[in-house]
This record gives structure tokens, C-alpha cells and sequence, in this order.
């Protein structure tokens, strides 16, 4: 009987599993040898490759559903697929193309840009697209004006260096003149143009406490603005999320029930956006890593057992300001959805320096 070298077996075996993980994902059907054969594997005979999916199974890389039937992958095998598949990501050049018009036609308030980016990944991945942004206390000001409506009243407008926009109605007590609102907004944003909202905050109220003019409350109005805003913001509306119905497109009756919980679970946003903040925590630690894959039982909650989460960090230059990506269930395309969300990533954090870029020159 012929002895096959270690690393020769070991890649037939990897090659085995990976034929079963791709037909599988096509088809949605258990696989059994014969069929591995038949797709491929010249000079390897059904016993073999039988002998080869039983020992997969026992590893933990297989299941057998039915005692005579083929066999499906586990979570540990898609795992093992999305780590192999990270060595060779790649994106289809049409597929390029065609995000990069999606941000060239979107480029106008950020705010938008975001809700466009979760359903624009929604639409290509036919799963549920999601965007998470960084905590607001975090966000670095941009700008923070004050703009007439009328004799009394007023609108506040607060950008953040993530794009984030703000603005609030305000009335106030006495007329202000629009010559002097503009001297205002130019003062205020000398002192806390480039500081997280809570340094703002603090430099405004030091101006105050020390004494410095501020006889129309314009100081003391956008420290109450600044502080509203890190008081209101939950970790629910740093979440936008598209594409819902699209998780339920194509899944079993028996997929149904679990796939109702998960839903229910991320409507309710406050669960699911505490996992994002967490693993946009764990990116920002590991610089190095692009995309994050959590296959079925490595996500933390237990209603996203049958769902695999691809994440990707984006960024303005060495600091990240959100998270994007796709929910899905465990049989999806890897390859072809770790590229697309890596390069969505790129192009929204390309965006948003754009737009910051474009707001300086409009400043000066």
C-alpha cells in the first residue's frame, strides 16, 4: 500500500474539506464522496475519499446529518475556510467599479453617506449591511456654528471629524446681528476646532470661568450643546443598519425560528451595537488585521449561532472611526464577501477624508 508524505495528505485532506465547503455553499445539500470524485480529484478513488471525510468528521471539520447521507461543514470548517481564504482575498473588478461610482455619486453629508454605504452592502451581499461609528464623546470637532433663522432664533450646526452632522434649532433672547454670529462662530471654533467634544467642552467652560466676555450666552449655549450631545448618544444610534428582509430570503423552515431570534435581537440594536463596540475595540488593537470573521458559535451572543458576522474597520489616515459590514448565514460566499467589505471600508474612509479635506477649504 502506497505511504503518502504528512504535508501531501494533510493537503489532500484540505483540499477534500474545501471542495465540500464550496458545494455546500452553492447548493445548500450534504455532500458525499462520490460527488467530491466526481468534481475532481483524479487518481483518488471514493474509498479514500470516504476514509478521508470520516477522519474530517471526527476532527470536528464535518457533520453528518443523516447516517447514510453526505456531510455538511462545521463552524470549525468555516473557520479554517475564511482563515485560508484570507491569505488569497480578492475582488472582482466590475464589483470595484462599481462601488467606487456608489461614493463618487454620494459624497454630500456624511450622515447619508452611511445609510447609503449599509444598504449599497446590503444590495451586493443579499444579507443584512451594517455601519458603526465611533463613540461620539470620542469624535473630534470639526466645526460647531451658529447660523440665523430669524430675529431669535437660531440653528446650531456641529460637524465631527467622522463626518458626523448635528444641528438643533435654538431661539435665544435677543436679536443677534449676522455679522456678529459670524465673529462668534470663528471664536468658538478657534478655541475647540480639533478637540474631542468632552476637551471642548472643558476649554469653553475654562473661558468662561476665567472670565472672558461672552455677554450673548454664545460660549455657555454650545457647552450645553456639547453636552447634550454625549449625554444623549446610546450606544443605539451609533448603529445603522440595512437590508433585514434580506437575511430571510432563501432560508429552511427549520433556519426560520433561529433566525427570528437573531433578528429580534439586532432590531433591539442595543445588544448587537454593544458586540460591534466591542470588536471595533479589538481592531483598533490589532492594526494589522483588516477584516474580523466570527462563524456561528464564535459570536458571543447565542441568537447569532447560525449567522456569521465579516467586519472591517475604516479609517481616516492612522485612526479609526467606525466599523462596517455584513450578517449572513454560515454558507456564504467568503472569498468574494471579506474582499467586498475590506474594500468598502477603504472607500468610506477615503470619503470622509475627502469631505473633511473639501470642509477645510470651504473654512478657508
Amino acid at each position: 500500500m502506497r505511504i503518502l508524505k504528512p504535508e501531501i495528505a494533510k493537503e489532500r485532506e484540505e483540499k477534500i474539506l474545501r471542495m465540500i465547503i464550496q458545494e455546500y455553499v452553492q447548493t445548500r445539500k450534504p455532500v458525499g464522496s462520490e460527488l467530491v470524485a466526481q468534481k475532481g480529484l483524479p487518481g483518488v478513488s471514493s474509498a479514500t475519499i470516504r476514509n478521508t471525510m470520516k477522519k474530517l468528521e471526527e476532527e470536528g471539520y464535518l457533520h453528518q446529518v443523516h447516517s447514510s447521507g453526505g456531510r455538511i461543514p462545521t463552524d470549525k470548517a468555516y473557520r479554517y475556510y475564511v482563515d485560508y481564504l484570507s491569505k488569497i482575498q480578492q475582488i472582482a473588478l466590475k464589483e470595484r467599479q462599481r462601488i467606487e461610482q456608489e461614493y463618487a455619486q454620494n459624497n454630500e453629508e456624511i450622515n447619508r453617506v452611511l445609510v447609503h454605504t449599509c444598504r449599497m452592502l446590503s444590495a451586493m451581499t443579499h444579507s443584512a449591511g451594517f455601519v458603526f461609528t465611533s463613540n461620539v464623546q470620542d469624535s473630534v470637532v470639526q466645526r460647531l456654528d451658529f447660523l440665523p433663522l430669524g430675529p431669535c432664533n437660531i440653528l446650531a450646526v456641529l460637524v465631527t471629524s467622522e463626518g458626523v452632522v448635528k444641528h438643533w434649532p435654538v431661539r435665544v433672547n435677543r436679536i443677534v446681528i449676522p455679522t456678529k454670529l459670524l465673529m462668534l462662530n470663528a471664536y468658538i471654533n478657534e478655541q475647540i476646532s480639533g478637540l474631542t467634544l468632552r476637551n471642548a467642552q472643558r476649554v469653553l467652560w475654562e473661558n468662561l470661568r476665567h472670565g472672558n466676555t461672552d455677554e450673548d450666552g454664545f460660549c455657555e449655549l454650545a457647552c450645553k450643546i456639547l453636552k447634550d450631545m454625549i449625554n444623549a448618544q446610546n450606544y443605539s444610534e451609533q448603529l445603522y443598519i440595512e437590508g433585514m428582509s434580506s437575511l430571510l430570503d432563501n432560508v429552511s423552515s427549520d433556519e426560520y425560528n433561529e433566525l427570528s431570534k437573531m433578528m429580534r435581537v439586532i432590531e433591539e440594536r442595543d445588544k448587537f451595537a454593544g458586540l460591534l463596540g466591542e470588536k471595533m475595540q479589538e481592531l483598533k488593537n490589532n492594526k494589522g488585521k483588516k477584516v474580523s470573521v466570527s462563524i456561528g458559535s464564535e459570536n458571543e451572543l447565542s441568537e447569532l449561532k447560525n449567522l456569521s458576522i465579516i467586519t472591517s474597520s475604516y479609517s481616516v489616515g492612522d485612526r479609526t472611526i467606525g466599523l462596517l459590514g455584513i450578517v449572513g448565514p454560515k454558507h456564504m460566499e467568503y472569498t468574494r464577501m471579506m474582499s467586498l467589505v475590506n474594500f468598502v471600508g477603504e472607500m468610506l474612509g477615503m470619503t470622509i477624508k475627502n469631505w473633511q479635506a473639501s470642509l477645510e477649504d470651504h473654512k478657508e
